[in-house]
């Protein structure tokens, strides 16, 4: 089983509280992900975001699968079936999924938001194991557009500083 890999890193204008609440957002997920794919997800899971320990609401339960996705190809072609796990959850500054899907042994997505310089950036580190090895080199590049289509779509929503 081969591991693929890479990191994409991206300046924001926005708070890193308004970053958070947008990128928990299964929505939001989406508008990011588009015009390449689409995930489904049920009502009750449309907001991923962990409460800080000790405040009431409904926390995201870690290390099970919350719900099975449908990755749907241009919005509408089903693709893959991918099955969202979490195994952490940094309120307010990062996410590391650790999912598996019908196409990959393994699908690890960290998502940082992080403060330098009174700068905020988002950070996307990912890494994956098809379940077919070799296709892992077709993919790579087709993620790595994906993800900068994310990453351009946030900067689009929040503006140039």
């Amino acid at each position: 089983m081969q591991d693929f890999a890479f990191t994409l890193e991206s300046e924001i204008n926005s708070t890193p509280k308004i970053l958070w609440r947008h990128i928990t957002q299964m929505k939001n997920v989406n508008a990011e992900l588009s015009p390449f794919a689409k995930m489904t997800y049920p009502k009750e899971m449309s907001e991923i975001g962990n409460l800080p320990a000790g405040q009431a609401g409904k926390e995201v339960p870690l290390q099970q699968v919350l719900f099975k996705s449908v990755i749907l190809l241009f919005g509408f072609l089903p693709i893959d079936l991918h099955y969202l796990r979490l195994d952490k959850i940094d309120f307010g500054t990062a996410f590391y999924e650790n999912s598996y899907s019908l196409q990959h042994h393994y699908w690890k997505h960290t998502r940082t938001i992080s403060e330098r310089n009174g700068k905020v950036f988002v950070k996307d580190e990912l890494h994956f194991a098809p379940r077919i090895s070799f296709l892992g080199y077709s993919l790579l590049p087709v993620y790595k557009v994906v993800f900068g289509n994310r990453h351009k779509n946030l900067s689009k929503l929040f503006g140039k500083k």
